[in-house]
């Protein structure tokens, strides 16, 4: 009798031993194994002069997709959460890369941000290649809101201005309705500012007129208002126009306090567009001391800090604007 409780003792144990070998591992509830996160690429001071840190600043604030920067032979890059890169800014030696090639209106994401964009309530002149905003990174667009019709349409929400309906990519569509929130009740007290918010369309998968190059439009960041009033530089021969200095200014502060540039501050002027480049009515805040970055991103010798830090030359225009 002792034998066989011993026998069917050993016998249990085994089959407790081989159903615990069959489970998988686990961690400890003690010990919980935490997931692994990805460690943002962060440039050295040394890399970056002070027009870069602000950029950078500007970038990172408008677009959280852009986690850092890094570099190689060929220049500087912004990284992106999932793995991607466009480039910053192409070393001395290197050859093109924005979007195989670099023109006067496609450009590094550096370029597109150094021509000075003035803030209301200023209306400087806007002499031949006076173009604030118009240079754009392709790559840079085509990374944030996508390359092909079927991805930028996919992202798209409603936005309204005024009671009317379109559509933009969500982050400009909800800098659109807050503008709008600003707008609303000034015309309600300025009733002559409705006439100039007749809304004629957002996006729109097309290039530009008599260009190769697409539109801001296709990418669900521009949105034209009252083109009966406010023309286009193609369609008058006025250089410059009255309306670049008498637009109502209510109306392009409401804009500009939510992200959005005007075209009526280029020199080939178009006066009912309104394009949403957060990063450059960013750097314009900083430049004129309306904001100011962390310590960390403003820390530049005082050498370096004699010159200002507003902008690099703008190419020069080639007396055939193309069309923004």
């Amino acid at each position: 009798m002792r034998i066989l409780l011993l026998y069917i003792f050993f016998c249990c144990a085994f089959v407790a031993h081989a159903a615990a070998a069959s489970l998988p591992d686990l961690p400890l509830e003690s010990s919980p194994v935490p997931a692994a996160e990805p460690v943002p690429a962060s440039p050295a001071p040394a890399e970056l002069d002070e027009t870069g840190r602000i950029d950078m600043y500007c970038l990172r604030r408008a677009y959280p997709q852009i986690t850092g920067m890094t570099a190689d032979a060929q220049g500087q890059w912004l990284m992106f959460g999932d793995g991607r890169r466009v480039l910053y800014a192409a070393a001395p030696d290197a050859e093109a890369l924005t979007n195989g090639h670099e023109s006067e209106w496609v450009v590094s994401v550096r370029t597109s941000m150094a021509e000075p964009y003035p803030l209301e309530p200023e209306r400087p002149d806007t002499p031949l290649g006076v173009s604030p905003g118009r240079r754009r990174s392709y790559d840079l667009m085509q990374a944030l809101y996508g390359a092909n019709l079927k991805t930028v349409s996919s992202h798209l929400v409603q936005a309204r201005l005024m009671g009317q309906s379109l559509h933009l990519s969500p982050a400009a569509a909800q800098a659109m309705n807050r503008a709008d929130a600003v707008l609303s009740p000034q015309v309600a007290n300025e009733p002559r500012l409705r006439a100039l918010l007749k809304m004629d369309g957002g996006f729109a998968w097309r290039r530009i007129a008599g260009e190769n190059r697409l539109s801001p439009h296709a990418f669900g960041i521009a949105f034209d208002i009252s083109p009966g009033i406010a023309t286009y530089w193609r369609w008058s021969k006025l250089r410059p126009h009255p309306l670049q200095k008498n637009y109502p200014a209510s109306i392009v502060a409401a804009f500009e306090n939510e992200g959005f540039i005007w075209g009526g501050k280029w020199h080939e002027y178009d006066l009912m567009h309104f394009e949403y480049r957060p990063e450059i009515i960013c750097k314009a805040r900083v430049l004129q001391g309306q904001e100011h970055l962390p310590v960390q991103d403003a820390a530049t010798p005082p050498a370096q800090r004699q010159a200002s830090p507003a902008a690099e030359p703008a190419p020069a225009g080639d007396g055939a604007p193309a069309a923004p």
